[in-house]
């Protein structure tokens, strides 16, 4: 059920308040002068989010002081005559948080709170939805008792499952559509609103909203949706449903092609998508050459003919860049599990040295309560100079498995480089021909519109007969018609460079990229390995020398010390 409303002076301080941030504190700071009884109005402070943290509780139940922002999970600030929403910076975890009961206006400051699943500005002053694009998590919304008028502004939280708009301003019927999207909403609360007044707002809804289960806090009849949906505004209905179904295929039809894209992209195919298209787009094509009885089947040529050429690419391109994938899947394989032999057998060096090590010293240990012998002195510059062998075996180690990475990342590189020259190839014989089939569609539509001219001037009393004056527009200026054919000519060339050049560069890219990025990595892999190695032997070497001086002072005549 909605949040209580603040009682007496704190009520009509609410329900006078309709302006803006500075009108509410005018309007606050004035009841304030009047009564002593009325809260300042007040921004969420450190002390409020303080006193406001739910969940985690401290287990004294104290409040957290000082807050552990992105631990915090549940925030409550009610009651608190809250002007503005502020100060939620680095609430990272946070999915309830309640500001029901205060004197906001407007939804602001929000779009961070990704993992927020419920949200309560329930009795305040707000006049539009807004501010929640980011929050995809948002399952219960509740803006009861406030001023809002439209339904919108709810896109950004598809996973809704309740909302509360009960009591607001919203008049029209209409509204209650824009919920339609919402397939995951069950609850919605929309009493108090003029829109209930009207004689048909059950059926509206219930033939609208067929997946609500609550209705104003009321189980719904099954029975009842069934009806709604049978006899209530059924041509408008099916209209409604008949756009969405066409904006679902759009929807759909748009993903697919963008997976087509994405999938040709990977073998450096996707600008040879829609090319056709591009190459006559409306922008492209000139409105003089369509007059010209020889275009429609020159066109059709060249589509055809470039459409085998394109299927041909993709064929034998497809096939090379699955070896490409392959072998740069094969290579990284191959210097993962160099890394990670090399690694174990660091690791388990370091670790008979450390187990060798403890029994050393826990012989000294155990044979040193005297001092030093000349023996145990012996014993500790032997493991320190196994230590300095083990030392420089582990980096002599690093350092070879530095060059053979480093030496099997430029074989690899000659590699790939001869099969991207090979891929290269081929997109320009691709686009050699592309050449040719625009030269012989260009000098087909030269010669077609020059005898098409010639033939219209031979005819021009019966040709200004034909009722196709735009036609007769075109073919009586040969000067603008040549022009525009020269112009075609040159946007195609044009285009062709500039895809054979987005070709190209979309193969050297990945192959600079593949092989810079794994160099980058194996430079940062080395340093840190060196690294690592150079803390382990330190380490080492302090426990060894603390033994050393444990024994030291045994030999000064030290028998409290250090055991």
């Amino acid at each position: 059920p909605p949040p209580l409303a603040p009682t007496g002076d704190m009520a009509e301080s609410f329900a006078g308040n309709t302006g803006s941030n500075p009108n509410v504190a005018k309007i606050a700071m004035e009841q304030q002068r009047k009564k002593t009884d009325v809260v300042e109005p007040q921004v969420i402070s450190e002390e409020l989010l303080i006193e406001g943290v739910e969940e985690p509780q401290r287990p004294d139940g104290e409040p957290w002081e000082p807050i552990d922002f992105p631990k915090v999970t549940s925030l409550r600030l009610c009651f608190q005559n809250i002007i503005e929403v502020s100060n939620l910076n680095n609430f990272d975890s946070l999915t309830t948080l309640r500001l029901d009961n205060n004197i906001i206006d407007k939804m602001c400051n929000l779009s961070h709170l990704k993992r927020l699943t419920w949200l309560d500005l329930s009795f305040n002053n707000i006049r539009e939805i807004e501010g929640l694009h980011d929050l995809h998590s948002l399952q219960d919304l509740s803006l009861y008792h406030n001023q809002i008028e439209e339904i919108r502004g709810l896109d950004g939280c598809p996973n809704l499952n309740i909302l509360s708009l009960g009591h607001n301003n919203i008049k029209e019927l209409k509204q209650i559509d824009n919920l339609r999207k919402f397939q995951n909403l069950r609850c919605v609360c929309l009493e108090g609103n003029k829109v209930c007044n009207n004689d048909s707002y059950n059926q509206h809804v219930l033939a609208y909203l067929p997946h609500l289960k609550y209705l104003d806090y009321m189980l719904i009849d099954r029975k009842a949706v069934t009806q709604a949906q049978e006899g209530y505004n059924l041509d408008e209905l099916t209209e409604v449903k008949e756009r969405e179904q066409a904006e679902q295929a759009k929807l759909k039809a748009r993903k697919e092609k963008e997976a087509i894209i994405e999938k040709l992209k990977g073998a450096f195919l996707d600008c040879t998508e829609d090319l056709f298209e591009e190459l006559f787009a409306r922008g492209v094509e000139p409105e003089n050459v369509t007059v010209l009885t020889c275009y429609p089947q020159l066109k059709e040529d060249y589509r055809e003919r470039l459409a085998e050429d394109v299927k041909n690419l993709r064929g034998w391109m497809e096939g090379k860049n699955d070896g490409r994938v392959k072998k740069a899947a094969a290579f990284e394989k191959a210097v993962t599990v160099a890394e990670n032999e090399s690694e174990d057998e660091t690791f388990q060096m370091v670790r008979d040295f450390r187990s060798h090590k403890k029994k050393v010293l826990a012989q000294i240990d155990r044979e040193g309560d005297s001092g030093l012998k000349p023996e145990m002195e012996a014993m500790i510059q032997q493991l320190l100079e196994q230590l300095q062998g083990l030392e420089n075996h582990l980096l002599a180690n690093e350092v070879q498995l530095q060059e053979s990475i480093y030496e099997a990342i430029s074989d690899f590189e000659a590699k790939i480089s001869e099969i991207v020259k090979v891929m290269s190839e081929k997109a320009g014989e691709f686009f050699r021909h592309l050449e040719d089939l625009e030269k012989v569609f260009y000098t087909g539509l030269m010669e077609g519109s020059n005898s098409e001219i010639e033939s219209f001037s031979q005819n021009q009393d019966i040709s200004t007969q034909d009722s196709d004056m735009n036609k007769a527009r075109f073919l009586t200026n040969k000067d603008e018609m040549v022009q525009a054919c020269v112009n075609f000519n040159e946007a195609h060339m044009s285009l062709i460079q500039n895809k054979e050049d987005y070709m190209s560069n979309q193969m050297s890219n990945w192959r600079n990229q593949f092989f810079e990025r794994h160099r980058e990595r194996q430079y940062h892999r080395n340093r840190q390995r060196v690294m690592d190695i150079k803390k382990v032997v330190d380490d080492c070497r302090a426990e060894i020398a603390a033994a050393s001086e444990i024994g030291d002072e045994f030999d000064d005549g030290d028998n409290g010390g250090a055991f």
